[in-house]
């Protein structure tokens, strides 16, 4: 089989993008031939995906001549420099459309897939069904392609119906599933949820090391949005119980909130900025934690949590409604929700709530630190049963049973 792999943005900065790495590399363990169209800056290609052979992709390329503006990103902060959506107007968004038009077209006629397997129900994704009706097109759905729906009135009538005509939308949970058909009005028969997979072989229990110091993990995006402030605005307190503990943020970000981010955590003395870390380095660093921490006011399915899990860590999350269909039956012993209140937009609290978010998630690292250092082991045991229905293996075969049903 034939598959062509499209995503907007650059490959490996996020959870979509690892998401398109691991499905080309399980694609490609079951004999499959791959093609990988994304998004780039002119200047940066050098992506290296296993199964992907090198005359097998094709690239968007920003910051050029035919696009002279940064990459858009399904996020307004990336961790990298981006566009927002929000703020293209109707220049840039003829000019993105003609180029991205012209690279898929020319990367469906060189390569003839049998089907293409499409990320984000947005711009691309609708291009991609209105040139080539006739050619199977799945698209999974990453959570943030739905906020941009909301965030981008001016852009959603351009996608609506080209994404109607999708042939197989995935969805990461259930909620997601109502979501996508409340917003685009897709039959939800044509929707089925999936979910995403994490790599089993990175991803492995470790006894820990004993405590003190604890150590806590943030994996993400360095934004506003995925509760960063709000972490470290809790660090800040929690550090007056002078408990014995250090913080590591693995991740980037970019402009006014990233930093702020920076000027705060670095007069914190035990917060570290570790940057951009590979899979296998986050695990390695998982591995060392005791407790993973994911305090975003927005989430899909964060697979990150799966991955702590995986390592044996504690883990503190709010109660989104992936995190709870992700983890909502898990012992918490293992897992601890911190309940959000009414949020003003999709993804940021009221301001008048901050200082009573502050309080409560202190209070649970409080805790959970304690708990550390008395016992820094969890029991893998309790896990298993969870962790293995979200292997990329597993997702994989799910997917590829779609793309048979539609071929025939």
């Amino acid at each position: 089989m034939k598959i062509l792999y499209s995503i907007s943005q650059k490959p490996g900065f996020t959870g979509s993008g690892f998401y398109v790495q691991s499905m080309i590399k399980q694609a490609s363990l079951n004999n499959h031939e791959t093609f990988l169209l994304c998004g780039v800056q002119q200047k940066d290609k050098r992506i290296s995906i296993p199964g992907l052979l090198e005359h097998n992709r094709s690239f968007i390329e920003f910051g050029s001549k035919e696009l002279p503006f940064q990459i858009p990103g399904m996020s307004d902060v990336m961790p990298y420099q981006s566009t927002c959506f929000k703020d293209m107007g109707e220049k840039e968004l003829f000019l993105y459309e003609k180029e991205a038009r012209a690279k898929i077209t020319k990367a469906v006629q060189s390569f003839r897939p049998d089907v293409i397997h499409s990320n984000h129900l947005w711009l691309m994704s609708s291009y991609i069904k209105e040139l080539f009706p006739d050619i199977p097109l799945v698209i999974t759905c990453h959570g943030t392609d739905l906020r941009q729906a909301k965030n981008c009135p001016h852009i959603k009538p351009k996608v609506t119906e080209g994404l109607k005509k999708a042939d197989r939308i995935i969805a990461l949970t259930s909620s997601q599933k109502n979501q996508i058909h409340d917003i685009y009005n897709i039959p939800k028969s044509k929707i089925e949820v999936i979910g995403s997979g994490f790599d089993e072989n990175l991803f492995s229990y470790q006894k820990k090391t004993q405590a003190p110091p604890v150590n806590i993990l943030y994996a993400g995006k360095l934004s506003f949005s995925k509760g960063v402030l709000w972490l470290l605005s809790s660090i800040a307190l929690l550090n007056k119980n002078k408990l014995p503990f250090n913080l590591n943020l693995a991740g980037t970000g970019s402009g006014k909130e990233y930093e702020e981010i920076l000027n705060f955590g670095e007069k914190l003395s035990n917060v570290t900025f570790c940057g951009m870390l590979s899979h296998k380095e986050l695990s390695e660093m998982m591995k060392k934690s005791h407790i993973f921490i994911l305090p975003s006011f927005y989430e899909g399915l964060p697979l990150v949590i799966l991955e702590a899990l995986a390592c044996g860590c504690r883990v503190i999350t709010t109660d989104l409604p992936g995190t709870k269909e992700l983890a909502g039956n898990i012992d918490s012993e293992l897992i601890k929700f911190i309940n959000l209140p009414e949020l003003e937009t999709i993804d940021r609290p009221y301001e008048k709530d901050m200082e009573t978010l502050v309080l409560k998630l202190s209070k649970i690292l409080n805790q959970e630190i304690e708990k550390s250092l008395l016992n820094p082991e969890t029991d893998p045991d309790k896990i298993d049963n969870l962790i293995k229905n979200y292997t990329w293996k597993g997702i994989f075969s799910k997917i590829e049973t779609i793309f048979k049903e539609l071929i025939s």
